[in-house]
């Protein structure tokens, strides 16, 4: 059996609509040293796979018409691409041809490890707003490349000297991802994220999402509509917020939680009364980044009600 025919069954079997480059590269890698594929012996070359041999097997694939390169990325109309030599081996993010395509969240997450659903959309998903993003909210890690060497250091613990490994790269959106919107947020926080039902899409999980509402209001539908999610829903995940909240880093998180739901929402509770030990006594902290500051204040949580 050759060895880009068992690629092809192996991405058949994950049913995954792309496949990037690093991907594809393990696939083709880890067939190599298994040796056999279904109980069929694999016509194989000596070496492991070198970044020839991976290309010449790419070139198969395309020239097979099993792979090509993905549309979002690499336009048939882009200039660029009708300059070039063409040689889609080198592209970075390849479409599977007997693969149902995916929806821009699916898509999202095959091609960057670390990103997920955020924000408004995240809140969509949820049912805590009723509002529809324009655009998807995606995020990743802004420290990308520490959270790359981490899954490099995994996904290939033992590596000969010399041997080629098909580099995973960040790789730079397009402005519309299976003709939706999306709008990509790098962030410092590394919340718990979970897997969507049914999909290959991640979302960050519900008590992240009512921190990301306190620490980027903006990217939420505004500090108003906030306040109107925390005060229909925030009772209801109370636990999620608490978790997610204590595991914040940013004090001022702790304490504009704190304010909703002790001093608005009256939901008494010791975990959520700490909290006022971060608070800052002679600051100009604000429940709204981004309004002024006003002097209608919690004296408790020394934060300025400036909505």
């Amino acid at each position: 059996m050759k060895l880009q025919d068992a690629a092809i069954e192996v991405l058949r079997a994950r049913g995954t609509p792309v496949v990037t480059e690093y991907e594809l590269f393990r696939i083709i890698r880890e067939l190599h040293f298994a040796g056999e594929f279904d109980g069929k012996k694999l016509r194989l070359t000596k070496y492991a796979p070198d970044r020839t041999r991976y290309r010449n097997i790419v070139a198969k694939l395309l020239a097979d018409r099993y792979l090509r390169p993905d549309p979002d990325f690499y336009p048939e109309s882009d200039d660029e691409w009708r300059r070039h030599d063409r040689n889609y081996s080198y592209a970075f993010v390849f479409r599977v041809s007997d693969v149902p395509d995916g929806t821009a969240e699916d898509i999202s997450a095959l091609l960057d490890p670390f990103c997920y659903i955020s924000h408004l959309s995240a809140m969509q998903r949820y049912s805590l707003t009723n509002r529809i993003p324009e655009a998807l909210s995606l995020s990743t890690p802004k420290k990308w490349n520490i959270h790359r060497d981490q899954k490099l250091a995994i996904d290939y613990a033992v590596v000969r000297e010399g041997e080629y490994i098909a580099p995973l790269k960040q790789l730079t959106w397009p402005d519309t991802l299976r003709k939706r919107l999306v709008s990509l947020h790098k962030t410092v926080r590394s919340p718990v994220v979970k897997q969507i039902r049914g999909g290959f899409g991640r979302i960050a999980a519900v008590g992240e999402v009512f921190v990301q509402m306190l620490d980027r209001p903006e990217l939420c539908g505004g500090m108003s509509h906030v306040i109107e999610v925390w005060d229909q829903s925030a009772e209801t995940y109370f636990d999620d917020i608490i978790r997610a909240v204590d595991s914040a880093e940013e004090s001022i998180i702790k304490v504009r939680a704190g304010y909703l739901l002790e001093e608005r929402l009256g939901l008494l509770d010791s975990r959520v009364s700490n909290w006022a030990d971060f608070a800052q006594r002679g600051g100009s902290r604000k429940l709204d980044p981004s309004a002024e500051y006003v002097s209608n204040f919690s004296e408790k949580w020394m934060l300025s009600l400036n909505v």
